[in-house]
């Protein structure tokens, strides 16, 4: 915590502003990632319904990736998270005006798409106002500073119907009620573009100062390909991912009969877990290096993962949080393996690739799982995410990344 506090104080007004972003943005995210499902539910839509949104908003990534990386590389990291993040918030306030699922899935594929130009954006944003040596640490800081106000988030999520419901005669699990808990999405997400704002004139200060990064050794360009084998290694955690993380609430209510606050407090403290995890994977890739904190991490995963098929509340969620914290120190590990792989100008072209992959993984995966669970329930899908976890973490292994360590 000490290290964290002083990386905050020295850091510049560019950075600051970019976390704060992230906090807004991974609060608003929360809030839909509790209530989308649950208020599918409350319109008649079952589980594999639930699978198929999420497998449209991935898709979304899928589709959109490549153009996206390259709209970053040519015009800004900046500009797209301006668009980004305004669009999410707009598109959430599209889709809650309409009950009807022929609306709601294209306009929520159009939300994965304005998700994922955020999502690509701030990591060459992130890269273009800090050192190399700051990657892994701030690449942490940021994800753990995403994830961890999940917990506030989560909390708020699973709350806020029940709050709402009695203003509106109705009850807690209404559609209503989901419905007008989620419109916070919107005014959260318009809300996160105005630290934004002031990014450009912190980062003309910043280099007025000469303290800007001046990229002078990684300019060559690398052939595409090579790029699409850093980006590789998100396809199975997006795999991985989509088989059991959509499905967490449901998973959750339906095994252990709980009702929406309290699974709103084991997302909030799952969330909380992942962005500790965030944090402390600096730390790791100083001792281990980034390569083999990334590999080591992703294996502890599956183990992990499969203790929450115990039939104990206790152990479930024990075993929940200590995956949420391996796969929290695992995603900045990966993204700053890629960054310092690549040159600057194809940064936002294979942050869009890793995107792009993870995204396939997770929509494929989260449209069958759905299937899986109404005929069979969570037992299978558990035990692939598992298998995807361990073989996910030998490709570190084999894929060429420069790990000069940090």
């Amino acid at each position: 915590m000490n290290r964290v506090s002083t990386f905050f104080r020295e850091s510049s007004p560019a950075v600051v502003r970019i976390l704060i972003h992230s906090l807004l943005f991974g609060l608003a995210a929360s809030v839909s990632d509790v209530l989308f499902n649950f208020y599918l539910d409350s319109l008649g839509y079952g589980n594999e319904v639930a699978g198929q949104m999420n497998s449209l908003f991935r898709i979304a990534g899928f589709v959109f990736g490549i153009p996206l990386g390259m709209l970053i590389d040519r015009r800004g990291a900046l500009k797209m998270l301006y668009f980004g993040i305004s669009s999410y918030a707009i598109g959430w306030a599209v889709l809650l005006t309409w009950t009807d699922i022929r609306i709601i899935a294209p306009v929520y594929f159009l939300i994965g798409a304005a998700n994922i130009a955020t999502y690509t954006a701030i990591m060459p944003l992130l890269s273009s106002v800090i050192e190399p040596k700051q990657r892994a640490t701030l690449f942490g800081i940021n994800a753990g500073a995403t994830v961890a106000v999940g917990f506030v988030g989560s909390l708020f999520g699973g709350a806020l119907p029940g709050l709402i419901a009695p203003l509106l005669g109705v009850g807690a699990t209404d559609a209503l009620a989901y419905r007008v808990a989620l419109f916070s999405v919107t005014i959260i997400g318009l809300i996160a573009v105005l630290p934004l704002l002031g990014v450009h004139a912190a980062v003309a200060k910043q280099q007025s100062d000469g303290r800007m990064p001046v990229a002078t050794a990684d300019q060559t360009p690398i052939p595409f390909m090579r790029i699409m084998g850093f980006a590789s290694q998100s396809l199975l955690l997006g795999v991985a991912g989509g088989l059991v993380v959509p499905f967490q609430n449901l998973f959750y209510r339906q095994q252990f009969n709980l009702d929406d606050a309290t699974v709103g407090m084991i997302l909030a403290l799952s969330a909380f877990a992942m962005g500790f995890g965030s944090t402390i994977g600096g730390a790791m890739a100083k001792r281990f290096g980034l390569r083999r904190a990334a590999a080591l991490s992703r294996l502890l995963s599956a183990p992990t993962l499969l203790l929450m098929l115990v039939p104990s509340l206790w152990v479930s969620c024990l075993a929940y949080f200590l995956s949420r914290i391996m796969v929290g120190i695992t995603f900045p590990l990966a993204d700053a393996l890629v960054m310092q792989s690549v040159p600057v100008k194809q940064r936002g072209t294979s942050m869009s690739l890793s995107s792009m992959l993870w995204s396939l993984g997770w929509a494929g995966t989260a449209y069958l799982s759905g299937f899986i669970q109404r005929d069979y329930g969570f037992y299978w899908v558990f035990i692939a995410s598992a298998v995807a976890y361990a073989v996910n973490a030998v490709m570190f292994y084999l894929i060429p990344f420069k790990d000069e360590g940090h």
